[in-house]
């Protein structure tokens, strides 16, 4: 039997210095071993190795439990698990190879890991999923917004819908100010409070443990808008060598103001812009009303893909009650 191309399997200890090496490199934020760490034992790191057995990307996904059953899913926070790779041609032809080389590898390794389901968002440059279909995967389409932060503060503003245009204009003509947020406990308790206020779940202990991890001035950055006696809104941005995401925000509802919000985004998109970032990305959400906000800032829709499969009791099962699993 020929030797495969490139092979996956989970990686050891002494591993993960070089796993993380490559990920800085060659792949974003995500891939990066601080950033899953934040979820513990959960989290598996699978590394691709070429023919001479040699480390040269990888992925990460959390392992979990779901009604006795082993499901493998993207962690909170995460909206791409990879994979990353160390590409040494520039030659299309030959990339394009190579990469189709990668995704056999993973999905490979997923097909053959005995999970029960599997559900798992890829990285915004793995275009060629049809490994993934061969192996009777679902294939579906995400979305995420992305500005590109080459634009003009002014040709940015000017993208935006005219509804937020005017939204953010009224916030500083009512005196509204944003600033720089760095009080980690003020930031979670206002997050905290808006995802419940919409009826969206979010692990407290997963969100206390990413804002030490990761607080304003080390990894990201945050926003509040202000009137002189008010916390407005809040957002709070992690960023990479090259991409700010926007990750989590708030705002007050009573006595709040349309624009805050808003002006509060603008402001994080002009600091990602200061940085000399390239994209600012919206993260992306598949739920139609925050789909709708992300959409009305004017950046550019971008697809991504997803990669389900599960055993067929528990498909059948899941045309029946919410996929509570994914």
């Amino acid at each position: 039997m020929a030797k495969r191309h490139l092979t996956a399997r989970t990686i050891g200890p002494a591993e993960i210095p070089k796993f993380d090496y490559i990920a800085e490199a060659h792949g974003c934020l995500f891939d990066r071993f601080a950033w899953p760490s934040l979820l513990g034992d959960t989290i598996k790191r699978v590394g691709i190795y070429d023919p001479n057995d040699q480390l040269r990307g990888g992925f990460c996904f959390a392992e979990e439990r779901k009604l006795g059953f082993r499901v493998y899913r993207t962690p909170p926070f995460i909206p791409h698990i990879g994979p990353f790779f160390e590409y040494r041609t520039s030659n299309p032809a030959s990339r394009s190879q190579e990469q189709r080389h990668v995704m056999e590898a993973m999905a490979h390794f997923l097909d053959n890991s005995g999970a029960a389901a599997v559900s798992l968002g890829l990285s915004m440059d793995s275009n060629d999923a049809l490994p993934f279909y061969w192996r009777n995967f679902k294939v579906i389409p995400r979305y995420t917004y992305r500005i590109d932060l080459r634009l003009s503060p002014e040709e940015i503003l000017a993208r935006m819908s005219p509804d937020q245009r005017n939204g953010i204009a009224k916030a500083k003509r009512d005196g509204i100010e944003t600033a720089e947020m760095n009080a980690i406990e003020e930031l979670r308790s206002f997050i905290s409070s808006t995802l419940s206020r919409q009826g969206l779940s979010i692990r407290e202990d997963l969100l206390r443990a990413l804002l030490s991890s990761f607080p304003p001035g080390s990894g990201s950055f945050a926003f509040q808008a202000i009137s002189p006696d008010k916390l407005l809104a809040v957002t709070y941005c992690v960023y990479d060598a090259r991409t700010a995401y926007y990750l989590l925000g708030g705002f007050q509802k009573d006595e709040g103001h349309h624009g805050a919000g808003p002006l509060a985004l603008y402001r994080s998109v002009l600091k990602a812009q200061e940085m000399g970032l390239e994209t600012f990305d919206f993260e992306g959400s598949m739920v139609p009303a925050i789909e709708r906000y992300f959409r009305s800032f004017g950046g550019t829709l971008t697809p991504y893909f997803s990669v389900q499969k599960a055993w067929l009791p528990i498909e059948i099962a899941l045309k029946l009650v919410k996929r509570s699993l994914f």
